[in-house]
């Protein structure tokens, strides 16, 4: 793809962990140029997390590198009214900024939505925070497992016995950056269309809810109150669910009339066909222990890769659990091109970064280059705003940078 379609487009990043970060790592996948700043000396709190005791103490930690590729940082501090002013002068010139301070820090600051827009009109000015900018629970700070908490998502995840239960990852953070950026791209044609600021205001529990909406509607206009189910499958279908092979667990979908015979016919036991207390949905489900049984049996006798792939070719939608090391040595997700290697600044190493969630025009979007070492653009920004050498070096000896 020779030209990215957000290239031109330029973002200044306030923000540190996973949601804020990913939002603008997904804009810098389609072509914005991003300038990140962080505090000095420490940066985000993502550089010293994430594994590796030698990228942790370069301060490029694993999990940094994951939402920061692509992007350039420049350490400011602002609390000092001369980063203040730095702050702004970027906002200046950028078409987009995101931050992802407790509501009514950055206009503490001096860098809120009413700042920014003063010296740039059309600015895009993206606002991240748990709750949301009102309500009253805005003022409270927030990270991926509270907002499962409160958003319910931890009610209906695992068994009966051990709900609540918070996801593996951290998908509220990841449902909150992709909302932002949705929030960011529509602001930009609205901004291109009508000349004025945007304000896109993401909360986390916002995001979380819109995750939750089958659940929620189904309570609200169905009158079905969600329970944690484990693996079973939520149709309730009596041939959907975990099962057990000789290997690792296979994960399985048979809802439909065609889905149950072909996965009948897939496991060599068409007799089940035949059977009275398999004969439709209803009376599987009412006989769903004997037929669960019989299941199961009988994929206790493969492996799951096999059983996986004969199954699958049958039609029915299924998969073998695979731990995260499985995921990555996966021939789909190789095919797919999901992980990019990039060379290392200051290192003499690759590091692995995940590529965006689609490919556009048959091309895989990911970053170009690795996420940079803290304030590692601090001088060619800086000049670039029409600071000198001496007036960068006064900065910098003042520990505003």
């Amino acid at each position: 793809m020779t030209t990215l379609p957000l290239a031109g487009v330029r973002v200044v990043e306030c923000a540190s962990v996973i949601a804020g970060p990913y939002a603008s790592l997904i804009l810098t996948m389609l072509g914005a140029e991003t300038i990140k700043i962080e505090r000095p000396v420490q940066g985000d709190w993502m550089r010293h997390q994430g594994g590796d005791a030698a990228l942790v103490g370069a301060g490029m930690g694993a999990t940094f590198l994951s939402c920061n590729a692509g992007k350039r940082s420049v350490a400011l501090n602002l609390k000092d009214p001369r980063g203040v002013r730095i702050a702004r002068e970027l906002a200046a010139r950028c078409d987009v900024m995101i931050e992802n301070w407790r509501p009514g820090t950055a206009a503490r600051l001096g860098v809120g939505f009413e700042d920014i827009k003063a010296v740039n009109p059309r600015i895009v000015y993206c606002s991240i925070s748990g709750f949301g900018q009102d309500g009253p629970m805005s003022p409270r700070p927030a990270y991926d497992h509270i907002v499962q908490a409160v958003s319910g998502i931890m009610s209906v995840t695992g068994t009966p016995e051990t709900a609540p239960s918070r996801t593996g990852p951290p998908l509220v953070d990841y449902l909150t950056a992709m909302s932002a950026a949705v929030g960011v791209l529509a602001a930009l044609r609205e901004r291109d269309r009508t000349g004025e600021a945007q304000r896109v205001d993401v909360g986390m529990l916002d995001s979380a809810v819109a995750g939750m909406g089958s659940i929620i509607s189904a309570f609200v206009n169905g009158g079905l109150k969600a329970e944690p189910i484990g693996n079973a499958a939520a149709s309730g279908s009596a041939s959907s669910g975990l099962f057990q092979t000789t290997t690792s667990p296979l994960s399985i979908v048979a809802n439909t009339e065609d889905q149950f015979r072909a996965l009948c016919r897939a496991l060599d036991r068409t007799e089940f066909l035949a059977d009275p207390r398999f004969a439709d949905s209803r009376i599987r489900k009412q006989n769903q222990d004997a037929l669960r049984a019989l299941i199961a049996a009988r994929l206790a006798e493969r492996p799951a890769l096999e059983w996986e792939q004969a199954l699958g070719a049958a039609g029915v939608p299924v998969g073998a659990v695979r731990s995260v090391p499985e995921v990555v040595d996966d021939p789909q997700v190789a095919a797919r091109a999901l992980f990019r290697s990039l060379g290392l600044p200051g290192q003499d190493r690759e590091a692995s970064y995940p590529t965006a969630g689609f490919k556009l025009n048959g091309e895989r979007v990911g970053p170009d280059r690795s996420a940079p070492a803290l304030a590692a653009d601090n001088d060619s920004v800086l000049a670039e705003l029409g600071y000198d050498a001496e007036q960068r070096q006064a900065l910098r000896r003042d520990g505003v940078w």
